[in-house]
């Protein structure tokens, strides 16, 4: 980025932990193992345009709408991306790779063997 006197650099490294912060905040991820699960399937691809396109694995919650989740997390992460660096983000790719179980399973699953 040319800024008339001089140039900003803005590492890719950077710019996946925006991705990575604005998915935790989405997917309120407080699981230390889940976080660091999350961040190595982070992938940034620049464009010749120096566009950028994020790349991401996810794991939902057993019973809550994979698109709606999918679809809140991609815009976030292009909202925070582009509002933070002035970069053009040209997508974001989500893939759903796991699905969870959630306390609320976890609890009915005891009460019937009780």
């Amino acid at each position: 980025m040319d800024k008339g006197f001089g140039t900003i650099d803005i590492s890719d490294n950077a710019i996946r932990e925006i991705a990575f912060r604005s998915a935790c905040s989405v997917l309120e991820f407080s699981d230390e193992k889940k976080q660091k699960k999350l961040k190595k399937s982070i992938d940034i691809e620049r464009t010749p345009e120096d566009n950028i396109i994020v790349s991401m694995k996810i794991s939902v919650p057993f019973g809550k709408p994979f698109t709606e989740i999918a679809r809140k997390l991609m815009e976030q992460v292009k909202l925070d991306i582009e509002r933070m660096t002035d970069l053009q983000v040209t997508s974001v790719n989500v893939t759903i790779e796991d699905v969870e179980e959630t306390s609320l399973v976890k609890e009915e699953e005891e009460e019937t063997k009780e």
